[in-house]
């Protein structure tokens, strides 16, 4: 029997290649996605808002990358998915017309393919992965 030590000595990298492969998000189907669950905010104006980011719940808007820009909702949560989960991207909030807070984000960030966001007038917007926001109901 005749052995082949490089054939021995590359099984390891052989291995580790194929696994990182496999566990690698793009795949013969394209890039892997990510969601964007927004959370519903009250359609009252809030009383006790820091200053600096007073902002009017019925012009309330998000935009995430060059996107449409789409009104917060006010009831149900809304989802923006087709995100791409090896990319940053940039979250615009807009209120009247004018960006009042805006952020970069990673997935890889959150461990996680899908995020929950919320907004309030105090602290702005808060990400968190799903199981760690109870109120995140999107579908």
């Amino acid at each position: 029997m005749i052995v082949n030590i490089r054939a021995i000595r590359s099984l390891p990298l052989v291995m580790a290649f194929s696994i990182s492969f496999l566990l690698h998000p793009v795949r013969a189907g394209g890039q892997a996605r990510g969601s964007v669950c927004v959370g519903s905010n009250s359609a009252i104006r809030p009383t006790g808002v820091s200053p600096g980011q007073m902002y009017n719940p019925a012009t309330l808007s998000v935009r995430i990358d060059k996107g449409k820009v789409v009104l917060w909702p006010h009831k149900d949560c809304l989802k923006i998915e087709g995100l791409e989960i090896t990319q940053r991207h940039l979250l615009i909030v807009i209120s009247d017309g004018k960006p009042i807070q805006s952020f970069w984000f990673r997935f890889a960030d959150y461990k996680s393919s899908e995020l929950c966001i919320s907004f309030d007038g105090y602290q702005g917007v808060q990400v968190q992965v799903p199981k760690e926001a109870r109120w995140c109901k999107c579908k």
